[in-house]
């Protein structure tokens, strides 16, 4: 099970005595939503979304799996950007993990675009996928 994805303008952690408290605070992150999912070319795009109740494995108690990144042409579906990582690499437990990312879009061409993330559960052999359009304008 998974949160919605959310495109973010602002992804940065906050201070200790601020961790919950505050306009767009979740946990100890403060995550921005942008508004119209537009982004310059010159921006980074925040990646936010968070991951429940993975399948622990039973030696290590730790999720098993990965997180595959796919940035697509909306209209064609060519991808642009494809890359996958593993979960150990996320911060967070199998009951809770947390995708934190700040993805720079000088690559990317003005368009529309459409993000996949899709998580693979190897413990439990499932997988899930989230998605979200944005576009890109000229500088």
């Amino acid at each position: 099970m998974t949160s919605s994805l959310v495109l973010a303008d602002t992804l940065e952690k906050v201070p200790t005595r601020n961790i919950g408290t505050g306009q767009f605070v979740i946990g100890s992150t403060k995550v921005r939503p942008r508004v119209g999912e537009s982004f310059r070319r010159d921006e980074k795009m925040g990646i936010y979304m968070k991951i429940y109740n993975l399948g622990a494995d039973e030696k290590t108690h730790k999720a098993q799996g990965d997180v595959t990144y796919e940035i697509v042409k909306a209209g064609d579906n060519s991808k642009v950007i494809d890359f996958t990582e593993d979960l150990t690499s996320l911060e967070g437990s199998a009951s809770q993990m947390t995708i934190e990312k700040l993805l720079p879009l000088q690559a990317l061409e003005p368009g529309r675009y459409i993000i996949r993330l899709k998580v693979n559960d190897k413990v439990r052999n499932q997988s899930l996928t989230q998605s979200a359009e944005f576009s890109i304008t000229a500088l």
